[in-house]
């Protein structure tokens, strides 16, 4: 069954989720720079995830902090939400 939440609760939901995921946020650039294969192939699957999600999204340049980024990120779920919410109602509006 799908939530009863307006598009406005869920960034809030969002925004509350980005924050979250700060606090718990692994900073990079505390890791050990040893030769540790740990750490280094944590290093480079996160960054591989960042830049993964940097060509998602339609106006990431490559020079952006991971704060802009989530919040970039949080703000086109929030539009990609509201444009399938649109395409529902017009659906059911016009019987499709």
């Amino acid at each position: 069954m799908r939530s009863k939440r307006s598009p406005r609760g869920r960034r809030k939901v969002l925004l509350t989720r980005g924050r979250k995921l700060r606090i718990r946020q692994i900073n990079l650039s505390n890791l050990p720079n040893n030769n540790n294969s740990v750490s280094e192939s944590l290093r480079t699957s996160v960054e591989r995830k960042l830049e993964e999600l940097q060509r998602i999204l339609p106006d990431a340049c490559n020079e952006i902090n991971m704060d802009t980024l989530f919040q970039m990120t949080a703000d086109y779920i929030f539009l990609l939400e509201a444009k399938v919410s649109l395409l529902q109602n017009l659906s059911t509006f016009y019987g499709v």
